[in-house]
């Protein structure tokens, strides 16, 4: 069994394939305003965020985003949402989501062939338009090992609200 799912098990998923163009260019007209994934500690300071979406807090991306921030709020148990972006040399530790009972996606938005996602052993490499579904609780790392920077839309959402 694969530790990946796609937009097929979570349709309300495919609405971010179908504007995935509009969703990058709004993450490029913002991209300036980036700053340092929080979590220190999880990576070697080449890991960045601009966050759309977080419970009971104003985030940065919401309003220079707007479009995207409409889509993900219609995507069933939402819990947060926004772009990851991974520098050029960018490793992320392997780790487990803090909050069980969570999918975590990822929508392809600028995809090079040498950045990946590794969940439970096994590397998945972003598709431009495409989204990835896995199990935040399962130990996962991330690298990007080009010479450009890899971003997705990360949206979590609760699993007892998807539609599997």
């Amino acid at each position: 069994m694969s530790a990946y799912q796609y937009s097929d098990v979570h349709p309300s998923l495919k609405l971010l394939e179908e504007n995935w163009q509009v969703i990058r260019a709004e993450y490029l007209a913002a991209a300036n305003k980036v700053t340092l994934w929080p979590e220190e500690f999880l990576h070697n300071g080449l890991w960045d965020v601009l966050g759309i979406h977080y419970p009971e807090r104003t985030m940065p991306g919401a309003s220079l985003c707007p479009r995207t921030k409409e889509l993900v709020q219609r995507i069933p148990g939402l819990l947060l949402a926004g772009f990851s972006i991974l520098r050029p040399g960018c490793v992320v530790l392997p780790h487990m989501g803090a909050v069980h009972g969570v999918w975590r996606s990822h929508l392809g938005l600028i995809c090079p062939q040498d950045a990946w996602l590794e969940v439970l052993g096994e590397r998945y490499v972003a598709r431009e338009g495409k989204v990835v579904v896995f199990d935040d609780s399962n130990l996962h790392s991330a690298g990007n090992q080009g010479e450009s920077d890899r971003v997705v839309l990360i949206v979590d959402f609760w699993k007892q609200d998807a539609a599997i």
